[in-house]
């Protein structure tokens, strides 16, 4: 039996306000009977979670208006103006918003770079003169690192470390960044240590049965980095390897498109063995039967570009498929079906009555419904190379520990920005969340009113589509949303659209 990972399952990191304000989801699930709240002038509009919305919300959820200077946030946002005055911990600043002027000052800690622009003279800002300045230009081009000249007969090689969560901490952005870095600093080999977390929340790793299948649509992303970016931008290309420490789940398929992998003496590749109970209940047999095979063959795709066998993404994500293997040669040689010499052994069963993986089975590792490769197995099947267990086993297995010269790049700064930023585009996106609940359209009252706090949720929600169009949205997964409730960018447009029409039906 394997354990089903549903996108929405991990449990939250953290908790939103508790208090008397309406949710999230009974606010968006408002949203289904969206025709009949469209026809509703006043009330408390769109909603989505508990909230408290400090003065000047408003200011601080802007990301473009008019002038001459630019202020460049942590978690990728931007905002236009005038900068009135600075000091070593704030920026005060003021512009435009609908039409609206503000002025405020934000914190030095949560700003990346102030970008100022010309001044058009006579006049405070370009927002009161019509044109805006062109903001200075930014290059966000990092520097070339000079490295010293490996030598004759000696190779440069760089080190990028994959850590945290696949598809989160683990990205192509970074990953892009990296090999672009690799790149301009003449790296002969680019070596990636992939060890991605896969646990349920902070204190519950996930066992080998533990299964989500579909992530590996998450994985191409990376995935084109090796079969796409390298050949087209690398004019000498690189040796690239692997160093597994842990592969589950979309992070299996990353090694599938890379020819030269090692194992540490722990490490596990697998975790897609859901595939045999998707989308039961739905559909009949021949539609579910469908939409599995094509899955799978998207997959296997993958693992033959690598030049892989693809029998063994089969293995990994069907319950029913039997592989074995005999060795011949020195080599392990697949074939379907239950062994019936003394060489020949098996790596999979059809998972059915007796062959059902029992619970200890599944708890130590030890199953055999699907494929997950350990360092002895992944080395007799002729994945994994050697395994190694520290960097300097790995030099050694791969030949250049006395001919290898370690680039000293960017990587660990890339990475680390990257975390960092991103971490701040979710503090941003919760901090939005409980602004927004609280900004209320009181009704009836004061139309100026009403408007105006109909612009703070306009300004807050587009803010919010911003970041998750923006740099980092990439890694802002639909778990992490919707267990924070932070709305996905579609509902996000069906609100801005009943505000819209809210706004328009309203009466003075």
């Amino acid at each position: 039996m394997t354990t089903q990972l549903h996108q929405n399952e991990r449990p939250m990191h953290t908790t939103p306000k508790a208090g008397t304000r309406v949710t999230l989801m009974a606010r968006l699930a408002s949203i289904a009977g969206l025709a009949a709240a469209m026809a509703v002038c006043f009330g408390g509009g769109a909603g989505f979670g508990p909230a408290a919305a400090p003065a000047g919300a408003l200011a601080a959820t802007v990301s473009d208006g008019e002038g001459p200077d630019t202020i460049i946030f942590r978690d990728g946002r931007t905002v236009k103006g005038t900068v009135v005055s600075e000091t070593s911990t704030e920026v005060r600043f003021k512009g435009t918003l609908y039409g609206m002027a503000f002025e405020t000052a934000y914190d030095k800690k949560d700003i990346l770079r102030v970008v100022k622009g010309e001044r058009v003279e006579g006049a405070e800002g370009a927002a009161d003169t019509g044109e805006p300045a062109r903001p200075a230009a930014v290059t966000a081009t990092p520097p070339r690192v000079e490295v010293p000249a490996v030598g004759e007969g000696k190779l440069g090689y760089y080190w990028v470390d994959l850590e945290g969560t696949f598809g989160e901490q683990i990205s192509q952005t970074p990953l892009r960044d990296a090999f672009e870095d690799a790149r301009r600093n003449n790296a002969d080999i680019v070596i990636l240590m992939l060890n991605a977390e896969w646990r349920r929340d902070a204190f519950s790793p996930l066992p080998d049965d533990a299964a989500n299948f579909d992530e590996i649509f998450r994985a191409e992303k990376l995935a084109e980095i090796f079969t796409q970016d390298i050949p087209r931008n690398w004019e000498k290309q690189p040796r690239v390897a692997i160093w597994i420490k842990q592969a589950m789940a979309g992070a299996a398929l990353l090694p599938m498109v890379c020819r030269e992998l090692y194992f540490s003496s722990d490490a596990r590749m697998g975790g897609l063995g859901n595939l045999s109970f998707m989308f039961e209940g739905v559909g009949d047999d021949v539609v579910r039967e469908k939409q599995r095979s094509l899955r799978l063959a998207h997959a296997e795709g993958w693992a033959i570009t690598g030049g892989y066998d693809p029998r063994l993404v089969r293995a990994m994500a069907r319950v029913e498929y039997v592989l074995s293997y005999r060795m011949r040669d020195g080599r392990a040689e697949l074939f379907e079906g239950y062994p019936a010499n003394a060489d020949e052994f098996l790596l999979t069963d059809d998972g059915k009555d007796s062959n059902t993986d029992t619970l200890q089975q599944r708890v130590s590792g030890q199953g055999n419904d699907v494929l997950t490769l350990n360092a002895s197995v992944a080395q007799v099947l002729g994945l994994s190379r050697m395994t190694v267990n520290t960097k300097d086993e790995l030099l050694n297995a791969m030949g250049i520990e006395r001919t290898g010269v370690h680039i000293p790049g960017r990587s660990t700064q890339l990475m680390r920005d990257w975390v960092n930023g991103l971490d701040n585009s979710k503090r941003r996106l919760r901090k939005l969340r409980d602004d927004f609940g609280d900004v209320q359209v009181q009704a009836p009252g004061d139309y100026n009113a009403r408007s105006r706090a109909r612009g703070q949720q306009r300004a807050i929600l587009e803010e919010m589509r911003r970041i998750l169009r923006g740099r980092f949205g990439e890694a802002i997964t639909p778990r992490w949303m919707a267990q924070n409730e932070i709305p996905p960018e579609a509902q996000i447009n069906i609100m801005l659209e009943q505000i819209r029409i809210q706004q328009m039906q309203d009466r003075k």
